[in-house]
């Protein structure tokens, strides 16, 4: 294999080979990110997309993880500047290739090529329009190679966030959060993606404890349940003839605005809950069992979908139990959660084959969600892509600090408590919740940047109404 350190050893780039891999790493919002996610880490042309991201300040740490021979850019991504280009072509590790991507009217294309990138494709981004690039790709690299020249000394890239461009759309749903292990922290980011989502973007979101094993999202908010249980409307749906009406849904649904902020002002709530079991032998009740537990998530996420902005579904690992495998197969995208314990990576994989395979469940459902990931643990996030045969959709780094786990033990979720204080060991886990969330919802990248800037006390928790 060769070592990128090598490239000039001889005093000539090498240009790239017909049968080498090229890695590629796209900085663009998910609307022009989308169409490249069809090149999986199996595509038969060796150009396949390592992992996305949509915020300037992401891309030091993920090109250092994921070492992308290629970096696909968009201007419309939080914190662009144009000396972003320059810096990445400038890369001093190894060659980058930079490829703009430019609205067709307009300067930014010629913009880019000036600073440094390779070249650039028009917007939209069709299928065509991918189609050229994975030709084009190892051209770009090896054109790229011949450009590099490694610094005499190596520095730290600098990098300071611009004002974020408006996002595009985006598209609402029901969101699994799933793993075949215990301990990936499933749970964990079901809560705060749902209170990002509700309490931060302003959106009404349901989250649905449907663990199982035994629902763990009522230690997590501080809240007790009583007859708002998932076990209360699965009964409630036989007991009607295995029909789902919302007057239903709505009675063992708790509202949770505030009990997150006693001095809300909200009158209509946005985060509603439906907590999970209380007992583990209460996953076996006949209301969840097999088949009836299977239909009755099905028809819980299709109604709940026609209410909600959004539906956020905490679920157990076994995919052998009906509610399980209904909301795997019912959810419009299934947030996968791995760690880099490599018993993780193993058993989710083949499970995930799985239910490819021979439950037929869409592929491109299924979003790579790396947590608590550390670089310590000696596990490549680029191999991690390519093991896994899917691109990384979101990392949330090993929280060192502790605030995570402090946040659980309080019944207070940890992004709407760090948001406003940004404590040092706690940022680099709350940018990954927030790209998670973001991932899913483009417009909170703006209402954060919004309430950043604005001199109002109590920043981003201005939206709650004062600090707490």
């Amino acid at each position: 294999m060769l070592k990128l350190s090598k490239i000039f050893e001889n005093g000539k780039a090498p240009d790239a080979r017909p049968d080498e891999p090229i890695g590629v790493l796209v900085a663009a919002p998910p609307e022009l990110a989308r169409p490249f996610m069809d090149l999986g880490p199996n595509h038969p042309s060796g150009v396949h997309v390592l992992a996305t991201t949509r915020d300037a300040m992401d891309l030091p740490d993920d090109i250092r993880n994921f070492k992308p021979q290629v970096v696909v850019i968009s201007p419309e991504i939080r914190g662009y500047s144009p000396d972003l280009i320059t810096r990445l072509s400038k890369w001093p590790d190894f060659p980058v290739a930079v490829i703009g991507l430019a609205s067709p009217s307009g300067a930014w294309g010629v913009e880019m090529t000036t600073l440094g990138a390779i070249a650039f494709y028009s917007v939209p981004v069709t299928p065509g329009v991918v189609t050229q690039f994975v030709d084009e790709a190892r051209g770009h690299l090896a054109q790229a190679r011949l450009r590099w020249t490694r610094p005499l000394v190596d520095g730290e890239v600098g990098w300071r966030p611009a004002a974020p461009a408006a996002p595009a759309g985006y598209r609402t749903g029901a969101l699994a959060c799933w793993s075949t292990k215990g301990g990936d922290g499933k749970t964990t980011l079901a809560v705060n993606l749902a209170c990002l989502l509700s309490v931060v973007a302003g959106r009404t979101v349901l989250l649905i404890d449907a663990d199982m094993n035994c629902g763990r999202v009522a230690l997590h908010l501080d809240i007790p349940p009583t007859q708002n249980t998932i076990l209360h409307l699965a009964s409630d749906y036989q007991a009607n003839g295995n029909k789902l009406e919302i007057e239903m849904l709505r009675k063992r649904t708790l509202t949770a605005d505030a009990a997150l902020d006693s001095r809300t002002k909200q009158v209509e709530g946005r985060l509603f809950v439906l907590f999970g079991i209380v007992q583990i032998q209460q996953g076996s009740a006949g209301p969840l069992f097999g088949k009836q537990g299977q239909q009755f998530m099905t028809d819980l996420i299709r109604l709940a979908r026609e209410h909600y902005d959004f539906v956020v579904i905490d679920l157990g690992s076994n995919t052998q139990m009906g509610p399980h495998f209904g909301a795997l197969q019912a959810s419009d995208q299934v947030l996968f959660i791995n760690t880099s314990d490599r018993s993780s990576l193993y058993h989710n994989r083949q499970t995930y084959q799985a239910l490819v395979e021979k439950a037929d469940l869409r592929a491109d459902k299924f979003k790579l969600v790396m947590n608590r990931y550390d670089p310590d643990d000696r596990i490549d996030l680029k191999d991690v892509a390519e093991f896994m045969g899917l691109p990384v959709f979101a990392v949330v780094p090993e929280d060192r600090s502790r605030n995570v786990i402090a946040s659980v033990n309080q019944g207070r979720p940890f992004a709407l408590q760090y948001l406003q204080k940004h404590p040092p060991g706690a940022e680099s886990t709350l940018r990954g919740m927030l790209s998670v969330a973001e991932g899913v919802y483009p417009p909170i990248g703006k209402t954060l940047g919004d309430a950043r800037n604005s001199k109002a006390r109590g920043g981003v928790f201005g939206l709650f109404g004062g600090k707490r």
